[in-house]
């Protein structure tokens, strides 16, 4: 049997991404994007991937990295955006046509505005979103200066986002006409076409909102009518809305509210009338709503319930049944005839394409085989901690060539939000750690998604029950693998999760190292900085001119003179929601007292977004400070 070797910054590049999949008209094939790291050329790569359903055959459609935006139009073609020749990607948006039979992409229209995502109607019309510039010609993004009157005023990645809002047009590509059929001033929501737009005969069912002057998170939800282009408001609400679904007369839709209290971030299923003006809430459920699609008179749809997921079928009513897919986690599903296309999970796995199909299930996809074929991995062994009335759920994963007896550091790593989750899925980056001799454990602690609205709320007591709740996991892990060195611990996080790094530093020694990263430091400054605002707010429970106490009792910043543990901050330049000045104040802090700290910061960075060099360097400064405070 061949040896394994060491999973390295050099391997990133074996490791293929797969989050969505379409059914063809047909249901013969699916069509899915998948993404890699090209460390050669410090970038991502997207090409499409093609199987059918029924021989299994896999085979690439496009080649070179920067295929966008696809979708099928008709049984065999399929169109997707990408920046080739002489195309100007500053003014238009070139979309190619590619057969999967066989033949080279061809040009096929170009959309007169930058970065357009487009869905096909019928025929030679297609419904594109595009960003439009709603400011006065004096005013707006200048060479020398900008001019802000509205919040908020910069997207993530320090772009220019004053009066800047994501339009619906009608292009006809017959008669090369761009019509724009919402408002200057409306904020269409959601980013993608999958399951935002709900399109009928008469017309179509979106979310947005229209602002000019504060983005309060409202949201309506609107249909356009074709035949007179008028634009009806069904419903207002407080929420962000998600995973349409047209039925039985009603537009459904998931609402992660956004209201204050102690229901910030839950879901819940909301519904209007297709003639308006009956907002109702049909469920509150103790799970998660993911991904959700309708054809052929299926409605399907993922649901996650305590970091695991399921595909289930929606019947009458608000009934729904479950689809048995053992062992496997779906994140995305496309309903066909009948079969169920979805894109899945296995634990310690990357997500692969698979075919449902009476209630048989066959794996399609095969892009992450020679990554497992060649790299050692740990596996994610899970662990319940308690803390008081809290169960807590978590894994812990050895070194990759544990030896009993042995003693190892270890890491903590905690997640983003507090409204997000860990669960037992591969990560690429929690490998690199125990492939370098580290005991790895995470836990989905108080804030965590999935495990019920009660368990969420941890408003106006960050630092609270979630710190106590990784310590009493921390403990758990201890007594469970007593070869895991108790003066040797680290404790690193992105986001939340950087800001839980940054809390702990300053409530416990325990910790011999500390890696915040992407960090919130002070929640008072946080009010006016980040394009979150109203996150922050809601969750920590004040605003500046209302409760200043509360908000400086939760900031880590107030601790700082507490501080011993050595801490490397890592920053993104040009983060909007934890800006870089949450990082500074509290290196500044550490610097001033003496403790060991150093801040790294990626240049021209969002929050989640980093060139393949950037992420890759991370990995290096990491080690080598905990290389230098824990081995």
């Amino acid at each position: 049997m061949k040896d394994l070797r060491k999973f390295s910054n050099d391997d990133y590049g074996l490791v293929r991404t797969i989050r969505s999949v379409q059914a063809s008209p047909d249901g013969r094939y699916a069509l899915y994007p998948v993404q890699s790291m090209n460390i050669q050329k410090d970038a991502y790569q997207t090409d499409l991937w093609v199987a059918e359903g029924a021989t299994g055959r896999e085979f690439q459609l496009t080649s070179g990295g920067r295929a966008n935006g696809a979708f099928w139009l008709d049984e065999y073609r399929v169109l997707f955006s990408s920046v080739r020749g002489d195309a100007s990607p500053g003014a238009e948006t070139v979309y190619y046509c590619i057969d999967v039979r066989g033949g080279e992409a061809q040009e096929y229209m170009r959309i007169p505005k930058a970065g357009a995502q487009v869905s096909h109607l019928e025929g030679e019309r297609f419904l594109v979103r595009a960003e439009t510039d709603c400011n006065r010609p004096e005013e707006g993004a200048a060479e020398k200066w900008m001019t802000f009157d509205e919040y908020p005023y910069l997207g993530d990645g320090g772009m220019y986002a004053n009066k800047m809002r994501r339009a619906l047009f009608l292009w006809d590509n017959g008669s090369k006409e761009l019509k724009q059929l919402t408002p200057d001033l409306m904020q269409t929501q959601m980013p993608f076409f999958s399951d935002d737009v709900l399109v009928g005969k008469d017309g179509f069912w979106f979310a947005a909102y229209s602002y000019d002057r504060d983005a309060a998170g409202m949201a309506c939800v609107y249909k356009y009518v074709w035949e007179t282009g008028e634009l009806q408001e069904l419903c207002r609400d407080s929420c962000y809305v998600f995973s349409m679904a047209r039925r039985e007369d009603r537009i459904y839709y998931g609402a992660w509210a956004i209201e204050p209290g102690p229901a910030i971030a839950s879901i819940r299923i909301k519904s209007v009338s297709e003639q308006g003006g009956d907002l109702r809430i049909d469920a509150e459920p103790d799970w998660e709503l993911g991904s959700v699609r309708q054809r052929d008179g299926q409605t399907v749809f993922v649901r996650t319930y305590r970091a695991e997921s399921t595909m289930s079928v929606w019947k009458d009513g608000l009934t729904y049944e479950n689809l048995p897919t053992p062992g496997i986690n779906p994140i995305a599903v496309a309903p066909t005839g009948d079969k169920i296309y979805f894109v899945g999970w296995e634990k310690d796995c990357l997500a692969e394409v698979y075919v449902y199909e009476k209630s048989q299930i066959t794996r399609l996809s095969h892009q992450n085989d020679r990554l497992f074929a060649e790299c050692a991995f740990s596996a994610c062994e899970p662990l319940t901690a308690r803390d008081g009335e809290d169960e807590i759920c978590g894994w812990v994963m050895k070194p990759v060539g544990y030896e009993p007896g042995k003693s190892y550091p270890g890491i903590l790593f905690t997640h983003g939000g507090p409204h997000g989750y860990y669960s037992a899925a591969f990560n690429q980056e929690l490998q690199r750690f125990v492939s370098e001799g580290y005991f790895v454990f995470f836990c989905n602690p108080r804030g965590s998604t999935s495990y019920g609205v009660p368990f969420m709320n941890v408003t106006g007591d960050l630092g609270g029950r979630d710190f106590s709740n990784i310590l009493a996991f921390t403990d758990t892990v201890l007594a469970a693998y007593p070869d895991l060195a108790p003066g040797s611990l680290a404790i690193t996080g992105q986001s939340y999760g950087g800001y839980l790094s940054n809390w702990a530093i300053g409530q416990t020694d325990r910790f011999k190292a500390a890696i915040p990263r992407m960090s919130i430091s002070n929640w008072i400054s946080m009010h006016g900085t980040s394009v979150e605002r109203w996150y922050g707010d809601h969750v920590v429970g004040a605003m500046p001119w209302n409760n200043l106490e509360l908000l400086w009792k939760q900031s880590p910043l107030r601790y700082a003179p507490q501080v011993t543990t050595p801490t490397l901050f890592i920053q993104h330049e040009k983060d909007q929601y934890c800006p870089m000045e949450q990082a500074q104040q509290m290196f500044v802090a550490l610097l001033e007292r003496g403790v060991p700290t150093k801040l790294v910061c990626n240049l021209g960075c969002g929050h989640g977004g980093r060139r393949v060099s950037q992420l890759l360097h991370d990995i290096d400064v990491m080690l080598a400070w905990l290389g230098e405070y824990l081995k």
